[in-house]
């Protein structure tokens, strides 16, 4: 029987489903690296996308999220099970700016579908990394063959940042076991192995959607919640002398009455008692994002619906990027993104108003994480965006550098809605010189 790791994106979406039952959604063109469609497993119908690591590693760009959004919105309106196969390095770094908000848009539309209650599988081929690893967490249910590596960094960005005593990419035991398969499976009854072979990830498939139980009710935020917490490997609490510079920071964006303070990695401000005004909560070191603040983010998130159900809430965000580091990727870092995601986009679908401002620095899979379940993301114009921290841009174009955005580009394409007030580049000014 044929390896699911080697075969086609044809042939893994015809080995799944049921002989001769694949109708595409959209004509296959030259500019997207998937297939969309729908067909039967086991005679139920279901929809389905594959995409093709034989053109530029399956990454998804402008096109892929386009066709992505469409599949999406599709089983919504039909509801049935949507199985992902998934095989892909991440977003089209090529693309830079665009591509970041493809990636908003795109991820948008996975976090609606899996709140609507659409059972969502991701079957996944050998790599599954940046924003194709964060679109896989945001199913329920995930399966991995024997080759499949799975992380927001590949093996190449981790040493590239930290350097071979971090993790050497060329060492294929050490690279297995903290992003292989196994390894992820040890993480908890989301994580099902198979057998490379197609008619594994089918057989696998079916008894999944069989239970159903996984997609058809409401996310459980309090379930997932409590998962995440005890497989954390919790990172040391940020230095007093960080701490206050975010509150610093934080204290040049609040209106009067406000009263800053902070959790853990979490900056916040709470409005007075009986006020509409929104809660703050965010990340300002400017630094690297970990599995440890992503959380502690979360629990602050659902502390206050506890308390204010209805409080409309203001994410902020200025950090470099995501931290590209072992102990984070041994936690499985694309989980936590993800639940950060369907935090917001659960807490928008009980009636929170989430909106997001960017003040400072933003950067790939943190700012995909905070930016899809937000109505409207604002920054300054001094923000720095960037599709990848420079140092992971470096590892996989080999450039230098990436270009400046100006403002017409971040509005054009999608990765900001507007700009902050003017009156708020003190923020600016505080960080530049910090």
């Amino acid at each position: 029987m044929e390896r699911f790791s080697t075969a086609l994106p044809a042939e893994r979406v015809n080995g799944v489903l049921d002989p001769a039952s694949f109708t595409p959604l959209s004509p296959s063109t030259a500019r997207t690296t998937l297939v969309t469609g729908s067909g039967l497993l086991e005679g139920e119908p279901v929809w389905i996308a594959a995409t093709d690591p034989r053109r530029a590693r399956g990454a998804l760009g402008v096109a892929e999220a386009d066709a992505l959004c469409l599949l999406f919105g599709t089983a919504r309106r039909e509801p049935r099970p949507l199985l992902l196969l998934i095989d892909s390095a991440g977003a089209k770094v090529d693309e830079g700016l665009d591509a970041l908000g493809a990636f908003r848009r795109l991820f948008r539309e996975a976090l609606v579908t899996r709140l609507a209650g659409v059972p969502m599988l991701a079957l996944l081929g050998k790599s599954c990394f940046g924003g194709a690893s964060m679109l896989a967490c945001v199913c329920a249910q995930r399966v991995y063959g024997e080759q499949t590596l799975l992380a927001v960094s590949g093996p190449g960005v981790i040493e590239a940042l930290g350097g071979k005593d971090e993790l050497d990419a060329t060492d294929v035991r050490q690279v297995r076991a903290l992003m292989g398969a196994q390894a992820r499976a040890r993480l908890g009854s989301s994580e099902q192995l198979a057998l490379d072979r197609i008619d594994a990830f089918r057989d696998c498939a079916a008894r999944l959607l069989r239970k159903q139980a996984w997609g058809a009710s409401a996310w459980d935020w309090e379930e997932q919640h409590a998962k995440l917490g005890q497989q954390l490997i919790r990172a040391a609490p940020p230095p007093a002398s960080e701490l206050a510079l975010c509150l610093k920071r934080l204290e040049r964006l609040l209106a009067v009455g406000y009263a800053p303070s902070a959790r853990g990695h979490v900056c916040m401000a709470l409005p007075p008692a009986g006020s509409q005004r929104p809660a703050l909560f965010g990340l300002l070191s400017g630094g690297m994002v970990g599995a440890t603040a992503l959380w502690e983010l979360c629990d602050a998130l659902f502390a206050l619906h506890r308390s204010n159900p209805q409080s409309p809430v203001l994410l902020l965000l200025d950090a470099a990027g995501h931290a590209a580091t072992r102990h984070d990727e041994a936690s499985m870092l694309s989980s936590y993104l993800a639940h950060l995601s369907l935090t917001g986009g659960w807490l928008a679908r009980c009636g929170h108003d989430v909106s997001l401002w960017i003040p400072g620095a933003a950067a790939g899979a943190v700012y995909v994480a905070f930016a899809a379940p937000a109505a409207h993301v604002s920054a300054l114009r001094s923000a720095r965006i960037r599709i990848l921290p420079q140092a992971a841009v470096r590892q996989i174009l080999g450039a230098d550098a990436q270009s400046s955005a100006d403002a017409q580009t971040l509005l054009r394409a999608g990765v900001i809605d507007a700009f902050l007030d003017q009156r708020l580049e003190g923020y600016a000014a505080l960080a530049s010189v910090s």
